[in-house]
């Protein structure tokens, strides 16, 4: 039988999402200034394809 998952508010749930992203960055296996361009670069070509 499945576990019940826990159940979490979105508050906890944005915390633990910060904390391991925090994790991460120090680890130095993320970078917030490459993962802004990343994105910008996702909109950017988003926006060329729509109609």
């Amino acid at each position: 039988m499945p576990k019940k998952s826990k159940t979490e508010t979105q508050a906890e749930q944005s915390e633990r999402f910060r904390r391991e992203a925090q994790k991460l960055i120090d680890a130095g296996e993320l970078s917030p200034t490459e993962a802004d361009k990343a994105l910008d670069g996702l909109v950017k070509s988003s926006s060329r394809k729509s109609p």
